[in-house]
């Protein structure tokens, strides 16, 4: 059960480093850049939607064990309760990297998925902001801001998804969908 060396979900080093330094960058200007942005409706999450394509495109294990650590460092960057990122980002990255199989066959999925990701994560925030008494939202205002987000994401989804998956077919060496 926890031999995951030699199964087909292993987690490459080059490939897990990278993911790490993208989301670690993410987070940087997440914070310093797109969190001061006036969005209507909410923000968008840009460690989440990067966080949900590097899930779609490695897996569960990458996803899970990215959204960890990245979770560890956008809790330690803010003034709530810490691991609360670490276990939103932890199920969102694994939830999303189950359906990794399902984007080689359509273009939606990628866009719903993340989208999805977006909502879910942001409605993780807050019912785990709730439960640690320290709800700063109403369930209205959640909804609101989670369907805000899915939308950001399906607009910046196109752009990112594309290059994460040309950089990671780069990165391990694996040919396009062409064979080339």
């Amino acid at each position: 059960m926890w031999d995951i060396v030699g199964s087909a979900d292993t987690l490459r080093a080059r490939t897990f480093v990278a993911a790490i330094a993208l989301l670690s960058v993410a987070l940087v200007v997440q914070v310093s850049i797109v969190a001061r942005l006036g969005l209507p409706g909410g923000r968008l999450d840009l460690v989440l939607v990067l966080l949900a394509a590097i899930s779609l495109i490695e897996g569960p294990l990458v996803g899970a064990v990215s959204g960890f650590v990245v979770g560890v460092l956008a809790d330690l960057a803010s003034s709530h309760v810490l691991g609360q990122s670490a276990l939103v980002m932890c199920l969102v990255g694994y939830a999303v990297g189950l359906v990794m199989d399902a984007t080689e066959r359509s273009v939606a999925v990628p866009l719903a998925a993340i989208a999805g990701a977006c909502m879910a994560g942001t409605l993780g925030y807050a019912a785990t902001t709730s439960i640690f008494g320290e709800a700063a939202l109403t369930g209205g205002e959640a909804v609101v801001r989670a369907l805000a987000a899915g939308i950001y994401a399906v607009l910046l989804t196109p752009f990112l998804f594309p290059l994460l998956a040309a950089g990671s077919r780069r990165l391990s060496g694996r040919p396009r969908r062409g064979g080339r």
